[in-house]
């Protein structure tokens, strides 16, 4: 019974329905995690918009402050609001990138799958065809021709990055969620960086004031 014909072709569809659900839930989970893209990109735009107020005002105020927290003081705040600002900058860039690679993956999922449809009654068609005829025609998408047909314009090193990817994660059904994951990744990272020395500045300057 084990060795069934019939029985493995059932096993191998109720294998292929599992898997397919499961990879179409961690698709989903994916896509609910890209939404973390805009509080980050909110909080460390708003940061950055008062780290650069507050950099104005010590510039301009500099003979005012320096009696008070001594030219150490402001070196080292003015160090800590720069550094702030530019891990702000920095996340912002993530953020951007995030954006455009969840917009264009949405496009590409929406069209990809507008035409695998329209092939897929297109190819019902020909393999009927083809059965009356008695031969059998190879009608599956050749994703190699599509893939090089798409990096053919582009530069060569954006087509060596993602061969590369290509390469590294073949067996990866996620594989188009992962750049923008990485990316998430990068982004709350610089972002709480942002944080933490706007955090090292008010700090610094309670202590240099206090030291006085």
């Amino acid at each position: 019974m084990a060795n069934d014909p019939n029985t493995e072709s059932l096993q191998e569809w109720n294998r292929l329905a599992r898997q397919n659900a499961e990879n179409a839930i961690v698709s989903s989970m994916f896509e609910s995690g890209f939404k973390a893209n805009k509080p980050i990109k909110e909080f460390s735009t708003w940061l950055l918009i008062g780290t650069a107020t507050i950099a104005a005002f010590f510039i301009t105020n500099a003979d005012k402050l320096l009696p008070f927290i001594t030219q150490t003081g402001f070196l080292t705040c003015g160090a800590f609001l720069c550094a702030s600002c530019l891990f702000g900058l920095v996340s912002r860039m993530c953020a951007l990138r995030c954006e455009i690679q969840i917009e264009a993956g949405e496009a590409v999922r929406k069209t990809f799958a507008e035409h695998l449809a329209k092939h897929q009654d297109e190819e019902k068609k020909i393999k009927e065809s083809a059965g009356v005829c008695g031969i059998t025609l190879e009608t599956g998408i050749r994703i190699e021709r599509v893939l090089s047909e798409f990096l053919k314009p582009l530069p060569r090193w954006v087509t060596w990055i993602v061969n590369r990817q290509l390469k590294k994660h073949m067996n990866n059904p996620q594989i188009g969620y992962l750049p923008v994951i990485k990316g998430l990744q990068w982004q709350g990272m610089f972002a709480l960086l942002q944080a933490l020395l706007f955090l090292g500045f008010l700090i610094a300057g309670f202590v240099f004031a206090a030291s006085l």
